[in-house]
């Protein structure tokens, strides 16, 4: 137990309110999220909802306030960026005429002044973890009341509490408390030890701190989104309804950046649909506007835009979507719902209409049959009951006896005839049969080799239109490199400037250090410390130029790796911008140093060693310089033995499409012969269906004559000369039927022969055929293997892309300790006008080598006429512009990172010199006693 005020209990209470709404609350989420996905799966698809609120600006306005205000700030500049930035890079990306807007909304200097080291929070942090310190308030249009900001900042616990509630019985109170942090009361309020030091058993984080990275991360998922942002206006103080305070919410519109927003939205084009989604979507309000067949993206929806007859000054056609401006899409929609109406209701007319007409002639059928029916059934009763019709029943069956040998004669013949043509049918079904199978098996072989063709000639034809339309995308590639090649070279003209305006400064310098005498003492460790980093720099060196020489060699294919250079170049823009801030920033930080640098006269001889290091370091990077330009040049020549392959191979894909084209032919022509075959083969079975039932027909007739003439062998002597007279007959017609077998074998010859010339023809062209498939197929190979040689050169070249990367970081941090040591070393009185002058020369040197390297890159790019020889150059210039921005910002990197330390080791020498003072003061007092 211990005393407390009312204020601390009151605090605690607070304290521990908050902490088992944080803990309820993420355990809630937790819970949720577990509840509603509860599938495995890694997607990051989701709908997220973010509601905060607003700027709030009270009389009073504490902690709670400045991070409220914070993260609106993040997320207006997520809007900015979005809003005016983005959207104005797309249309440049796609290629539309636009005027780049700067519309004055960079919140990033009040961000750093809050999150950056040096700012708020940082001081806040650092305040809890060393108090004493002064802190400075933020102080714009808005005053905040600094009250308790570091206890808040703290938010300390009781530990009896907590350790109340990690042993509680409850065991969902245990589960949320198990990890608590425990910052206790008497942590937030300890002071100095006697010698000022504060005693710490570990580091512990801040509120600041916990609300820094939670929305660190937020921005970080927004980033990854397409957001969509609602406004919310405040339209009066008083909370009344129907009332508008006209001057609160215009300047509540501008602060938020929606009179922007519209203003680019009236000017742009705020709506944008990709080619293919759009030709699908509108295709059916333009019909006839798009021939059949295949047709580019762009051209069919440049067809659809003139069909549907668009004001010029309503849309925009960029390389890869249509941009429109505001109303136009919504009106095409409406369009659209009414065309789809339309065609709805007429299908349904149409179709209401053929049911209708089908049950009236399904009625009108039925009528008819009723009627025949009922016509029939009178005219039997009619005829029923006539005299004359019952004696015709009667008499028929008697006419039937007279007629009987005629018919049998009759019968006789049609017999043999049928006997005759049985024989021939049986025979030619036969070999009709034989043929069939054969014909079929060829049937099938030719159709496999068809198939296993044309899916050849198809993959063929795939591989064509990749390589050619990875040849335009690489020519899109090279003309906006040489854009970026023009950009970088007004860019170096910059850098040049910025020189000049360095070498001022660093006269600045020498005047101000000739008056700098003493401390040199103070500095004998820093000495020591910056030979261990000179010979730590030199190592890394060495180790960067072998890798740097190893990733140039494995830059065979820089066509592919455009785009993302482009991206770098943007990035390295912004980091420029960013030197030009922190340039700002370190002279006026150098200002300070130097009213210290007075105090510190003995530093001089030791820097003087450091700058002549430099100087021989600096002489190591040119020389690396020259040594990779070579490797450039080789890498150019690299490039152009690939462009010549790459010719060769769309020259064989050229040829490959000849042959794919004669291969079309002859099977075209095989199938014309397929199909006349297999019209023969038709009328041969609907010969042998006839002739079978033909066969049926008179065996039945046969059968019938058999039981009349066992009947009728008992009968007179005329039907035995009758008999006689048939079998003379029959005799004859056997005779004619051998003629006929004859006749018709030499038929079945003749069609044997044509046959075997077709069979014969048929197989030369399948020789053929599969000659062009094994040229294709090897051709196929080929391509094959050399799509698997591109496929892991990419993949060889990402990596090294990578590596470079990374090799790149660490060279940068590396060559801003460099200029930190060769920036102080500048500052001697002694050296400063030798080291001037030297400083004079080989910026001199540099900016002559430049401008001869601008000379020969122009003279580079006007005699290369190939696309292989612009790719190089450009990748050239392009390697030299990011080496002095890295150099740039190496220097200052290293100023910052050498005032740091200095500052570092001045507070360091004066908590001493307190601490000194201090106790000399206590053994006065005890001396005195």
């Amino acid at each position: 137990t211990k005393a407390q005020t009312k204020e601390q209990a009151e605090f605690a209470v607070e304290a521990i309110s908050k902490a088992c709404y944080e803990k309820m609350f993420k355990w809630l989420v937790t819970r949720i999220n577990r509840s509603l996905d509860r599938t495995k799966r890694q997607g990051a698809s989701f709908i997220g909802i973010l509601d905060i609120a607003g700027f709030e600006i009270f009389e009073l306005n504490s902690f709670e306030q400045l991070c409220i205000n914070y993260t609106n700030e993040k997320l207006q500049q997520l809007f900015n960026h979005t809003m005016f930035v983005l959207e104005q890079e797309e249309y440049q990306r796609e290629g539309i005429e636009w005027k780049f807007i700067d519309f004055g909304l960079d919140l990033q200097p009040t961000i750093d002044l809050i999150e950056k080291p040096i700012g708020v929070l940082a001081l806040l942090d650092e305040e809890c973890w060393f108090p004493k310190a002064t802190v400075k308030t933020f102080v714009d249009k808005l005053d905040y009341s600094a009250d308790k900001w570091l206890l808040k900042n703290m938010d300390p616990l009781n530990e009896n509490i907590v350790s109340l509630l990690q042993n509680s019985t409850d065991p969902f109170v245990v589960y949320i408390w198990k990890d608590a942090e425990i910052v206790g009361m008497a942590a937030a309020t300890m002071g100095d030890t006697q010698f000022g030091a504060r005693t710490r058993k570990g580091m512990f984080r801040t509120v600041s701190q916990l609300y820094k990275e939670q929305l660190a991360k937020l921005m970080a998922t927004l980033r990854n989104t397409n957001p969509n942002f609602v406004r919310c206006i405040i339209p009066n103080h008083e909370k009344r309804a129907g009332k508008i305070d006209a001057l609160l919410v215009l300047d509540q519109l501008r602060c938020n950046g929606v009179l922007e927003g519209i203003r680019i939205c009236r000017q742009g084009f705020p709506n944008r649909i990709a080619f293919q989604e759009f030709r699908q979507r509108y295709e059916l309000l333009t019909p006839n506007a798009i021939p059949k067949g295949f047709m580019d993206g762009k051209l069919a929806c440049e067809k659809m835009i003139y069909a549907l007859d668009l004001d010029p000054n309503l849309y925009r056609i960029g390389q890869s979507k249509i941009f429109f401006r505001a109303g136009v899409l919504a009106h095409l929609e409406e369009e659209r719902d009414y065309k789809i109406s339309d065609l709805v209701i007429q299908f349904q007319a149409f179709c209401r209409g053929n049911l209708a007409r089908r049950n009236f002639h399904k009625r009108l059928q039925q009528l008819n049959a009723i009627r025949i029916i009922q016509r029939n059934c009178a005219a039997y009763l009619k005829l029923r009951n006539w005299s004359w019709w019952r004696l015709y029943t009667k008499v028929k069956p008697l006419l039937q006896v007279t007629k009987q040998e005629e018919k049998l004669s009759a019968k006789e013949d049609e017999l043999r005839q049928v006997k005759e043509k049985m024989e021939k049918a049986e025979t030619e079904v036969g070999e009709l049969e034989k043929k069939l199978l054969q014909l079929s098996e060829e049937k099938t072989t030719l159709a496999e080799q068809l198939q296993a063709e044309t899916e050849l000639c198809a993959e063929a034809e795939e591989l064509r239109l990749r390589l050619q339309a990875r040849k335009q995308e690489l020519e899109d590639i090279l003309q906006d490199m040489e854009v970026r090649i023009e950009e970088e070279e007004e860019k170096s003209k910059n850098l040049t400037s910025e020189k000049k305006k360095l070498q001022l400064t660093i006269q600045d310098l020498e005047e101000q250090l000739e008056e700098e005498e003493g401390a040199r003492q103070k500095l004998q460790l820093e000495k020591v410390t910056l030979d261990s980093k000179i010979k730590k720099l030199e190592e890394d060196f060495a180790v960067l130029d072998d890798s740097n020489q190893k990733i140039l060699k494995e830059k065979k294919i820089l066509e592919e790796k455009f785009l993302e250079v482009s991206q770098n170049l943007s990035e390295e823009e912004e980091k420029s911008k960013q030197l030009s801030k922190l340039k700002a920033r370190h002279e006026a930080t150098i200002a300070d140093i130097d009213d210290k640098l007075r105090r510190e006269q003995q530093m001089r001889q030791e820097l003087e060693r450091a700058s002549r290091k430099g100087e021989s370091e600096l002489s190591d990077i040119k020389e690396q310089l020259i040594e990779k330009k070579q490797l450039v040049e080789e890498i150019q020549l690299q490039l152009s033995r690939k462009e010549e392959e790459l010719a060769d191979s769309l020259n064989r894909c050229d040829e490959e499409l000849v042959a794919k084209v004669q291969t079309q032919k002859l099977l075209r022509d095989l199938e014309n012969q397929l199909t006349e075959v297999q019209e023969d083969l038709e009328a041969e079975k609907d010969a042998r269906t006839k002739a079978e039932k033909l066969r049926r027909d008179l065996n039945e007739e046969l059968e019938a004559l058999k039981t009349e003439l066992l009947d009728s062998t008992n009968s007179t002597a005329s039907q035995e000369a009758l008999r006689k007279k048939m079998e003379e007959e029959l005799k004859h017609l056997k005779q004619g039927l051998k003629d006929e077998t004859s006749r018709h074998q030499n038929q079945i010859g003749d069609l044997r022969q044509k046959h075997t010339v077709a069979v014969e023809q048929l197989n030369e062209q399948l020789d053929s055929l599969q000659k062009t498939k094994g040229v294709l197929e090897k051709s196929k190979v080929n391509l094959e293997s050399e799509n698997n040689n591109l496929q892991s050169e990419l993949q060889a070249l990402s990596s090294a892309r990578q590596e470079s990367e990374r090799r790149r970081k660490q060279m940068e941090n590396q060559l801003q300790e460099i200029l930190v040591k060769h920036e102080d070393a500048e500052r001697n009185k002694l050296e400063m006008s030798e080291r001037a002058a030297k400083l004079q020369t080989e910026l001199d040197s540099v900016s002559a080598q430049f401008e001869d390297m601008e000379t020969k890159a122009t003279q580079a790019l006007k005699s290369v006429a190939t696309l292989e020889g612009q790719l190089s150059e450009s990748q050239e210039q392009l390697q030299d512009e990011t080496r002095q921005k890295l150099a740039l910002s190496s220097r200052l990197r290293q100023l910052e990172n050498e005032r740091e330390n200095l500052q570092e080791q001045l507070d360091e020498e004066e908590e001493a010199k307190k601490n000194l003072e201090k106790q000399l003061n206590i053994l006065n007092s005890q001396v005195a006693a």
